[in-house]
């Protein structure tokens, strides 16, 4: 077996069960996982809050706001390096979505997460936020960019 990255799509749909509106999107980092939801029609997609990794009940907390938000797929986030090979991370956030599909049985979908952090960021900045703030949301506005990402690159979902 090789420790080689291997390349696999940027994209995709594991359990293959058909993804429904509306999405809730994860930003799984190893420390805390940002999470995104966008309204029934997709037209607006906005970040929520952020769970803590660490905490083994994530998926639980997980499962209240899928309910609350009424979510009926997810999207997670897959951190691919910039040749598109997974590595490490994109390894973890795949664990972390095995984690959650032992108590969520919701269609879950893998978008391609390169630059979503810097992409927030910008967007955090631009509006005028101080640094403490922008640590505060970053990883729940990734999520609502890789919500964005999955929807601009799948028009026929919408």
């Amino acid at each position: 077996m090789s420790d080689t990255p291997q390349q696999k799509p940027a994209v995709s749909n594991p359990s293959d069960a058909p993804l429904q509106l509306p999405f809730i999107a994860l930003d799984i980092g190893m420390k805390r996982i940002g999470v995104a939801v966008c309204d029934r029609m997709a037209y607006s997609c906005r970040g929520l809050t952020y769970l803590h990794r660490n905490d083994h009940g994530w998926p639980k907390q997980l499962l209240k706001l899928i309910k609350e938000y009424g979510s009926k797929s997810i999207i997670a986030g897959l951190p691919l390096n910039m040749d598109g090979t997974e590595g490490v991370q994109a390894k973890d956030a795949r664990a972390a979505i095995k984690d959650l599909q032992a108590v969520c049985q919701l269609p879950v979908a893998f978008q391609d997460e390169r630059l979503s952090t810097w992409t927030a960021k910008e967007r955090l900045y631009g509006q005028g936020l101080n640094e403490k703030k922008v640590k505060e949301k970053i990883d729940q506005t990734a999520a609502a960019v890789i919500l964005e990402d999955f929807l601009a690159a799948h028009p026929e979902l919408t």
